[in-house]
């Protein structure tokens, strides 16, 4: 399936914010209210992107931050997708990498993720993410407590030698 990324609109929040209190997403996204997403629109220091398919349908978003970085230190803060088991989520991290680095010009491309989500933790490997480990207690949790988080990153020096070296399955 062909995908694409463009910039999100406000019509496009409705689908945004179903795909994040769907159950395969929300125990990995916390729900943002309806204002939170608007407001990432005028913010010089973010990019709030919508995945379309081919025919234009919303297929999921995307949310950078630190596009005023002075280091090019772009932070992936979410990225969801609507249609699991398609193959879709290599795809869609690709276009999320191409877009920090070729069209913003990243330096380094860094996510954190809760240490359980292994499948995107998988998808982030592949794509040449490396493990910089554990954040203790850097996460709330629902229930007031606080939680670990994963942190995975790639650099442009590390894209490029991964793009240029064939892949061994």
């Amino acid at each position: 399936m062909d995908l694409s990324l463009r910039d999100t609109t406000e019509a496009d929040l409705r689908a945004v914010q179903a795909l994040e209190c769907d159950p395969d997403v929300a125990p990995w996204i916390s729900p943002w209210p309806r204002e939170r997403h608007v407001r990432t629109f005028s913010d010089a220091d973010m990019a709030h992107l919508t995945y379309s398919a081919a025919d234009g349908r919303f297929e999921g978003f995307l949310l950078l931050a630190g596009l005023t970085d002075p280091a090019g230190s772009l932070e992936l803060r979410r990225i969801a997708l609507q249609s699991r088991g398609r193959g879709l989520r290599s795809a869609a991290f690709e276009l999320a990498l191409a877009r920090c680095f070729d069209t913003y010009g990243a330096r380094r491309v860094w996510l954190d993720m809760l240490p359980s989500n292994e499948r995107a933790a998988a998808v982030y490997a592949r794509a040449g993410l490396l493990d910089e480990g554990i954040l203790v207690n850097a996460h709330p949790l629902p229930d007031g407590s606080l939680g670990h988080l994963r942190v995975m990153s790639i650099s442009a020096r590390e894209r490029a030698a991964t793009r240029a070296s064939p892949r061994v399955s």
